[in-house]
């Protein structure tokens, strides 16, 4: 059984790291291997192997605010644009949901994103699909993503009394303005990531195909442990479906937005943002591939 028909299958994992801790079969025990990651005892030999797979990203903590400075990182709140800026529309002339801001000046320095200028996510919210394009997830007809550097927005936009309909409306995918903070951390094998199969997955799938009578246990114990879910940037992204990507596509996780008490995407779904890291390097925003799934 290749591991994305187990994992079509299976998009919640049916066994928690602490189940697996107890089991009567020793090679299901979970060890830590590094401080936080625990992976079962089968595959403790492949470690000095998957370590390879290390990818550092920003974990985000939202947490719903009454009211914030336009200059600060948020989700669901106005903006900091230039004074004399035209306000992103979707393809039907409506003014878009300020989706998320990233000042970067206050995220942690992480390689090949930029360390200041405001980073800023917009959608469509006047259908149900949040500006999701089927067809073209490039094509910022109903989704924008956009970037200005600090002296840029010097002068900006202080009243949004335009935008007062789209941001109480509720068919956002935001409930309630979220400010944001930041931490370093990081993840490792990427079980939902297009290239897994082809990167750490291939050796822990040969290892838990030496054990056909736990192979399953195997697979769900490490899917528990590979925990990609949350708010975060870079790192491996996590999807309640598939990874939109195909195996050719450079892209890197530029923004994850997840569901949670105040945030809901769809049926408990999730948002991902991504870009190559060619363009992130030039600061060009203009084809990022936007997608959001549900279970």
């Amino acid at each position: 059984m290749g591991f994305f028909d187990f994992f079509s299958k299976k998009n919640k994992p049916q066994i928690s790291v602490s189940a697996v801790a107890v089991t009567d079969n020793p090679l299901l025990e979970a060890v830590e291997v590094r401080p936080g990651v625990k992976i079962a005892r089968a595959f403790v030999q492949d470690w000095p192997a998957l370590e390879a797979s290390k990818l550092d990203y920003i974990a985000i903590e939202a947490v719903p605010v009454e009211s914030m400075k336009l200059e600060q990182s948020k989700f669901g709140h106005y903006p900091k644009i230039p004074a004399g800026f035209d306000y992103p529309k979707d393809s039907g002339g409506d003014y878009m949901y300020p989706l998320a801001q990233i000042n970067f000046k206050e995220v942690p320095p992480l390689a090949g994103y930029p360390t200041s200028g405001f980073l800023q996510f917009y959608i469509s919210v006047t259908s149900e699909v949040y500006g999701l394009d089927f067809e073209n997830g490039r094509s910022q007809k109903d989704f924008r993503v956009l970037f200005f550097e600090e002296d840029v927005v010097k002068e900006c936009v202080t009243d949004f009394s335009f935008l007062q309909e789209i941001i109480t409306s509720d068919m956002s995918p935001v409930h309630k303005p979220h400010a944001l903070s930041f931490s370093q951390k990081e993840d490792y094998f990427g079980m939902g990531d297009v290239h897994f199969e082809a990167g750490a997955g291939k050796l822990l799938i040969r290892t838990a195909e030496k054990y056909s009578d736990i192979e399953d246990e195997l697979m769900e114990s490490l899917y528990d442990a590979d925990s990609t879910n949350g708010h975060k940037m870079s790192g491996y992204a996590f999807f309640t479906q598939s990874d939109p990507r195909d195996e050719d596509d450079r892209s890197v996780l530029l923004l994850q937005i997840d569901s949670d008490n105040d945030i809901m995407w769809g049926d408990m779904g999730v948002a991902n943002f991504f870009i190559d890291p060619d363009d992130l390097a030039k600061k060009d925003f203009s084809r990022v591939l936007y997608n959001w799934d549900c279970s």
